[in-house]
């Protein structure tokens, strides 16, 4: 790689996170303010708010990178520009084609970087966060998994409860009985359970043991009433949510659904726009470079950086679009999830070399 190219590749990686903390900021802001409500409920207080915000900071990143791309790439190319640092690059004969492979290499090098906190970063924060506010808000020490299942503590029982489907339908309950000295009284498994009404789960699927002084006593009742306090609202946490996962967890958990008799397209959408979501990044670099003049005294240097802008937002807004309606539209869930950036692509590819060659 020549000087050059690594001059370039440094503005735009220090631009980036200049422009990321001050994103972010803003969004933890708006966010801090929102979820302010909550403090003074239950055991939900200042210092639980913090907390929770600390767990936030990777959904911010996520969500705002791509348009965080373009803001940092037309700053930086717009002030080489205004330096005259662009047109002598051009000059010097620096191609057309040497620049997009620049800005290509930042770009991908930026949506392999935010594919990893889409995969490994944003379910645990996701996670964590909700654990945070649900254990605050509701008095309970609750132990979220990794995998989606949770610990609760109702009265003097502790469940383990796998999953929760969409319907509100839970999935492989265990539910250990303990005495009032405090020592394990039984055990019961139940493939699933409905909530009825007065705190009341129909389990069904059951494998109930009994432990006395004596002997282990095994059951199998076709369903069994379980009283707790545990509601549906309570464990509207263990719904998964599409944005809360990656995209392998919502590949096994679409296979769920669909064993389930559950409907699967809004997650296979979120699926597939978890895929190609952070490929926007390159529709993004290439957007800036159309909207970046050669001679900056020439041109509207304010207007085209809020133009650019502007598509960045229209790029966030047009894949919660086709994410929404996917399926009221009847749009197969590739193309609602590529779309967005397909669609960015072709108008980037044509913005550039369409601008370019008129200057």
């Amino acid at each position: 790689m020549k000087i050059i190219d690594r001059y370039i590749l440094k503005r735009l990686f220090i631009m980036l996170l200049s422009v990321l903390l001050a994103f972010v900021s803003l969004y933890a802001v708006f966010d801090m303010l929102a979820e302010s409500g909550n403090v003074g409920k239950g055991q939900y207080t200042v210092g639980t708010l913090f907390h929770y915000m600390l767990w936030r900071f990777p959904v911010y990143i996520y969500e705002i990178f791509p348009v965080a791309v373009l803001t940092a790439s037309l700053i930086t190319l717009t002030r080489l520009s205004a330096a005259s640092e662009y047109v002598v690059m051009r000059a010097c004969g620096m191609s057309m084609k040497r620049i997009v492979g620049v800005l290509t290499a930042f770009a991908v090098i930026c949506a392999v970087g935010n594919l990893w906190v889409g995969e490994q970063l944003l379910p645990a924060a996701y996670k964590h966060s909700e654990q945070i506010t649900y254990n605050a808000l509701n008095n309970q020490n609750a132990v979220f998994h990794k995998d989606g299942g949770v610990w609760l503590k109702s009265g003097n029982d502790m469940a383990q409860v796998g999953s929760m489907l969409p319907n509100g339908e839970l999935k492989d309950i265990s539910i250990y009985h303990i005495s009032d000295d405090f020592r394990l009284s039984g055990l019961t498994h139940a493939q699933t359970a409905h909530y009825q009404d007065n705190g009341q789960w129909q389990l069904n699927g059951i494998n109930e043991s009994t432990l006395t002084a004596e002997q282990v006593l095994f059951r199998q009742p076709e369903s069994l009433i379980w009283q707790s306090n545990i509601t549906p609202e309570l464990l509207g946490v263990l719904v998964a949510k599409p944005q809360q996962m990656s995209s392998i967890a919502l590949s096994k958990y679409i296979n769920h659904l669909k064993e389930n008799g559950q409907r699967t397209v809004s997650y296979e959408v979120a699926k597939w726009r978890k895929i190609f979501y952070p490929w926007g990044a390159l529709a993004m670099v290439l957007i800036a470079l159309a909207f970046t003049p050669v001679i900056a005294r020439h041109s509207n240097m304010g207007l085209r950086i809020f133009l650019g802008m502007c598509l960045g937002v229209g790029f966030h807004f047009l894949g919660r679009f086709f994410s929404f309606y996917a399926e009221l539209f009847h749009i197969p869930p590739f193309i609602a999830g590529a779309m967005p950036v397909v669609l960015f692509l072709a108008l980037a590819a044509v913005a550039t070399f369409h601008i370019q060659q008129q200057k």
